[in-house]
């Protein structure tokens, strides 16, 4: 029987590494666990006890005195609405930027990482004076087209280091065949790029589903409210908050970026991985 001797340094980073999970663990589970505790046991139980029982009135209230679905369709629209056109202009400007050759490339792509030093709440007021005067308040446009413009850089980037390495080879060969320019970049690049594009996209994704800060900022009426501005829907007057109901709505609104991550982590940490190599 061979015996392992455990080190004090080994120890440390077992130690530390299970309070980094805890950390991360706790709050989701605090959350889910308190989203069904009825009010006594909010006003009688510790913050930390488990629920007395499986209370579901508050997700009751969520689906049936909220307008949470109409919260979740605008989100789907926004999420749907800037990662389309976000991924396509990034991936062809990437590619574009690596295997074309024409003067100011360079200058071009270091104007495109300038970006990622611009952060997007530095534009809200300029942003909303000029959507005020073309009348987008209050619109999907208004919500889109920001996060498509401060995502851009670091997309552009990502897409740019992974075709700088694509087999020119092959892009020669299929031209030489009859393959016109766009048809390779749909046919091969696109196909052949598929861990890129799903690492921008779920990136991009997990932002764009809990971004607060741009959708309140432009709009105004409920029927245009995203998951992450209905929850100001249980705080009520006096700031009295339904902790119930908050939490139950938070719980409904993390869970679809949960699932997306985790069906998607390992082909985004090998886009990332490839990005970074091959960059």
């Amino acid at each position: 029987m061979i015996k392992r001797k455990i080190s004090v340094g080994g120890t440390v980073k077992w130690i530390i590494a299970l309070l980094l999970v805890v950390m991360q663990v706790y709050p989701f589970l605090y959350v889910f666990t308190s989203s069904f505790k009825s009010l006594d046991d909010f006003q009688k139980l510790p913050a930390y006890a488990m629920p007395s029982a499986l209370y579901l009135g508050n997700y009751i209230t969520v689906f049936t005195k909220s307008h949470m679905l109409t919260y979740f369709k605008n989100s789907i629209i926004v999420l749907v609405g800037v990662l389309v056109p976000l991924i396509i202009i990034a991936l062809m400007a990437g590619f574009a930027l690596s295997k074309i050759k024409f003067r100011g490339r360079k200058f071009l792509l270091n104007y495109f990482l300038l970006g990622l030093m611009l952060p997007m709440q530095v534009a809200l007021i300029p942003l909303f004076t000029i959507f005020n005067k073309l009348g987008l308040i209050n619109t999907y446009a208004a919500i889109i087209l920001p996060q498509i413009a401060f995502s851009m850089s670091y997309s552009i980037q990502l897409f740019h280091s992974f075709s700088k390495f694509f087999p020119e080879e092959m892009l020669e060969a299929a031209i030489i065949d009859g393959c016109s320019p766009i048809g390779c970049f749909f046919k091969m690049v696109v196909p052949m790029s598929l861990n890129s594009i799903i690492t921008v996209a779920t990136m991009q994704a997990v932002f764009c589903w809990n971004e607060y800060i741009n959708a309140y900022t432009f709009t105004r009426s409920t029927d245009m409210k995203t998951v992450t501005l209905g929850l100001n829907d249980y705080v009520g007057s006096m700031g009295l908050t339904d902790w119930g109901a908050t939490l139950a709505a938070i719980t409904v609104t993390v869970i679809p970026v949960f699932v997306f991550y985790f069906i998607c982590s390992k082909k985004m940490l090998a886009g990332m991985s490839a990005g970074a190599v091959k960059g």
